[in-house]
């Protein structure tokens, strides 16, 4: 992962995206990186829609002058961000994958009303080449930011990345674990241990760290509802804990933020 890419904000066009983007701004300049404001035209499927009308192309000068009155909007109100508009063709999840293959983050919305089922987030999450934040377009609180920890290496990855946000944003980190099984110890070790890198490495930021039993998905989502940021980790195997973040993704309260420990 990048950490000197762009921000890249994928926008819709919609009411909805305005959130989303507010919170990708606030991310660029956290980070003082370069803002991308993304939007990607769906290409016509083939010459007539299922209910029989001529399929419509996308009108790309519209869309491109659409994007650029957001993007003067946003450095009006943020003169030292530098931003940008990409206008993308294709479908959406591998049009925004390939083009933020150098991007620091990704940030994509959620309806609120939305179930925990497959969406373009989620998908997003599994194959981008960059951390993916999901951001409820009708919800965002203030608080810590959560990071689910087990004892896999890529934990320590979302970890220090959960750190830096924490840091950013001047809130205290919670590094929580979820056993599954009173006879796991190994995950607790791992989140033990993670807590006092983390507490050694960043001397100023507070770090606390909660271990429980249960259901990890309903613990994180649990704790989204009073949190500003949920960090959960992905992986290419073991579909049981990508299924963890899917579902958190979904469910969660306030922004979830997801990692990969790998290259796709």
């Amino acid at each position: 992962m990048r950490i000197d890419g762009p921000v890249v904000v994928a926008v819709d066009g919609t009411q909805r995206s305005a959130r989303t983007l507010r919170w990708g701004v606030e991310a660029a300049v956290q980070r003082r990186a370069r803002l991308v404001v993304a939007h990607v035209a769906a290409p016509a499927v083939g010459p007539w829609t299922w209910a029989g009308a001529p399929a419509v192309p996308p009108d790309d000068d519209a869309l491109a002058d659409e994007l650029r009155q957001v993007c003067s909007t946003v450095a009006r109100d943020h003169p030292d961000l530098e931003v940008t508009a990409a206008l993308l063709h294709g479908s959406t999840v591998p049009a925004l994958t390939e083009y933020t293959r150098d991007a620091q983050l990704l940030v994509t919305g959620r309806r609120g009303s939305q179930p925990a089922t497959l969406t373009v987030g989620t998908a997003l999450s599994w194959r981008a080449r960059c951390p993916v934040a999901i951001v409820r377009e009708d919800l965002v609180t203030s608080g810590p930011v959560v990071v689910g920890v087990d004892d896999t290496p890529g934990s320590w990855f979302a970890a220090g990345l959960a750190a830096r946000e924490a840091q950013h944003r001047g809130v205290p980190l919670h590094v929580l674990h979820v056993r599954r099984t009173r006879d796991d110890d190994a995950g607790r070790r791992t989140a033990l241990d993670v807590a006092a890198d983390l507490a050694e490495t960043y001397p100023t930021l507070p770090v606390r760290t909660f271990l429980s039993d249960g259901d990890p998905v309903r613990t994180l989502v649990d704790a989204s509802r009073t949190a500003g940021l949920v960090v959960v980790g992905t992986h290419q195997v073991r579909g049981l804990r990508r299924l963890v973040g899917r579902r958190v993704a979904g469910l969660a309260s306030c922004p979830v933020l997801v990692v990969r420990d790998e290259a796709p």
